[in-house]
């Protein structure tokens, strides 16, 4: 259960070097009542939000813990499918 926690988890930190300055491009960016990154903005806090579960597991006390497996690997399916989402979606230009 230590490595699947390690794999989920390094997966999930991965994944946040995408998202992380994703966030805060679309923070900067945002100009107009009517931009759609209000509506993207809690998806992506809630995929940063993941680090903190990602690097519990790397603490020795926690590593073997079900409960931070169980959230990292829901949180992972979560993060490829916004991942899939944004790479497949054609844009409405």
């Amino acid at each position: 259960m230590k490595v699947a926690n390690r794999v989920v988890s390094i997966l999930i930190i991965t994944m946040n070097l995408y998202f992380f300055p994703y966030t805060i491009i679309i923070i900067k960016n945002i100009e107009g009542p009517i931009e759609y990154g209000y509506s993207i903005i809690p998806i992506t806090i809630s995929i940063n939000i993941l680090l903190i579960t990602a690097v519990l597991t790397f603490k020795h006390r926690f590593s073997e813990s079900l409960l931070l497996l169980v959230i990292n690997g829901l949180g992972l399916i979560w993060v490829l499918f916004v991942l899939w989402l944004l790479l497949t979606v054609p844009l409405m230009d």
